[in-house]
């Protein structure tokens, strides 16, 4: 049975039971889950407001609101974030008939159940539509933190809420943002390669492209295996949008803090950094293009900076004017290259 207009693409239930599989259950004590609740909603209206002062947007917004989630609460989540992202796949999957919906959630299930293991908080994107998006904490990861880090755990859960908080401002003060990014996913999936005699013919080609990538430093010669030159398109466009993003919330959580909320940013900064070095981080890099994320925090922030020495806060608003100012992947690594464009515009 095909997956039809009211049924959803991904079989919530498979991916749940896929992410069960590779995430490990932490067992927290009510108290303790009642305590994190009680430490993120107390500590979330200074955030709220370090980060829009920092930033300058959405003065005007109502407060930010969040949820303490376990991970399969997180999962679900995202599954329903995703459920809307995926619709441009319906005429292809359906023809490959219910088992399409089933293979699909437990692919995505098992991916976000390792991911599900490492997230701290997140602000999922409006992919499913507008005033789609939501802040969410995932408890038992944070509740981790105390166990590794001891008092600077506090310091890194306000951090990250910072960082998420200003994807949060980004979105729901940009109008225009959101039907951008639905935009070009929607573009990348329209094209994607779901037959698997498409797929089959592409695998012999892939390790050489893995390791010229790994050898170039560069996603290109894997781009051009395994997806389609529209997608590669596409997929270039979206670096310089993610790298804006993603450097801005990072310069944010370094940046707009007071000294009474985020006491440590050095030592907050030296611990995330820690994180990225153990065996799931690894795992996931090779199987979720993390690198690629990576990349695109050390790239935006620096270009955040730049940007910001020089022209201000105000000045690197401009981006968020329209789709059109917008940085390029070239531009990203060449700051007075965008100044120059969007000053001229």
């Amino acid at each position: 049975m095909a997956p039809t207009a009211d049924r959803p693409l991904l079989d919530e239930a498979a991916a749940v039971r896929a992410a069960s599989l590779v995430a490990p259950a932490r067992r927290s004590t009510p108290a303790a889950v009642a305590e994190l609740r009680a430490a993120v909603l107390a500590d979330l209206p200074q955030v709220d407001a370090a980060a829009r002062a920092w930033t300058q947007l959405g003065a005007e917004l109502p407060p930010t609101t969040v949820r303490v989630v376990g991970r399969t609460g997180w999962v679900r989540a995202n599954v329903a974030a995703l459920q809307g992202a995926f619709e441009p796949l319906r005429d292809k999957l359906e023809r490959r008939g219910r088992v399409a919906s089933s293979a699909l959630g437990t692919q995505i299930g098992a991916l976000l159940g390792l991911l599900s293991t490492k997230v701290l908080g997140q602000y999922i994107l409006p992919l499913a539509g507008p005033g789609q998006g939501q802040l969410v904490v995932v408890g038992p990861n944070v509740l981790d933190l105390a166990e590794e880090f001891g008092p600077l755990a506090d310091d890194i859960r306000r951090t990250v809420m910072l960082h998420e908080v200003t994807h949060r401002l980004q979105f729901d003060a940009t109008p225009w943002l959101g039907d951008h990014l639905r935009g070009l996913l929607s573009r990348y999936l329209e094209d994607a390669r779901v037959d698997p005699a498409a797929l089959a013919e592409a695998a012999p080609r892939l390790p050489q492209a893995l390791a010229a990538a790994r050898e170039q430093g560069e996603l290109e010669p894997l781009l051009k295996v395994v997806l389609t030159e529209d997608q590669a398109a596409v997929v270039r466009e979206a670096q310089g949008l993610m790298s804006l993003l993603e450097g801005h919330g990072t310069t944010a959580m370094y940046e707009a803090a007071p000294t009474d909320l985020i006491g440590d940013t050095d030592g907050v900064r030296e611990a995330l950094a820690s994180r990225q070095g153990d065996v799931t981080s690894k795992i996931l890099t090779a199987v979720a293009g993390m690198e690629m994320k990576r990349r695109q925090y050390r790239e935006g922030e620096a270009f955040v900076r730049e940007v910001v020495e020089q022209r201000g806060v105000a000045g690197l608003n401009r981006a968020f004017d329209a789709p059109e100012h917008l940085p390029r992947a070239d531009e990203v690594q060449d700051p007075a290259a965008w100044l120059a464009r969007v000053t001229a515009a």
